[in-house]
């Protein structure tokens, strides 16, 4: 086992967890013509998930600092994670988290990643770049219109602006590999 493989199995199985979770909120969603405001409330469960979330991100930090730390980056380690621990403390204490889980469908992209890091014969570009653009790109821009027409708290949908953009970069990122991996094959 790499160091860069253990960097990827906590990953893996908290996006894996998260995920799953998210079904529920995603089908309370989908019933209600994805009116975000039928999603402004917190219960047990997504409590529970935010917890797991939060407990994944700093030990995610903690363990890369001892175990792989060259595989944590400034931007998509402690920059992501600080900003993440400060999202899922702002859900948990201000009854928005069943919203933060409804969002965690994102992360079956990096489940999909996660996966190809851990063996690299599981590694699918084709089908990281399909789920990530249809979850980070597409249906996150469905819910950012969603969160403006319906949801009274701007602030949740000024949120998913901000973010927005980074998912954008790393599809930008993906694309332009399969197109250098493309060109150096031809």
């Amino acid at each position: 086992t790499t160091e860069k493989q253990l960097a990827w199995v906590l990953t893996f199985t908290t996006c894996v967890v998260v995920t799953t979770g998210s079904i529920p909120y995603v089908v309370t969603a989908l019933r209600n013509n994805l009116d975000v405001s039928k999603l402004v409330y917190t219960d047990t469960f997504s409590l529970l998930l935010l917890g797991l979330f939060l407990a994944y991100l700093v030990w995610d930090l903690a363990l890369g600092l001892v175990y792989y730390r060259s595989t944590i980056t400034i931007l998509t380690g402690y920059i992501h994670h600080t900003l993440y621990i400060g999202l899922v403390l702002f859900a948990a204490t201000h009854g928005v988290s069943a919203i933060f889980v409804l969002l965690c469908y994102n992360e079956l992209p990096t489940i999909i990643l996660a996966l190809g890091h851990i063996r690299k014969e599981w590694r699918s570009d084709w089908m990281f770049a399909t789920t990530f653009f249809a979850t980070r790109i597409a249906l996150h821009l469905v819910f950012m219109v969603k969160f403006f027409k319906y949801s009274e708290l701007r602030f949740l949908w000024k949120l998913m602006m901000l973010v927005f953009p980074m998912h954008l970069y790393w599809f930008y990122g993906a694309v332009r590999q399969q197109v250098r991996k493309y060109v150096a094959k031809n």
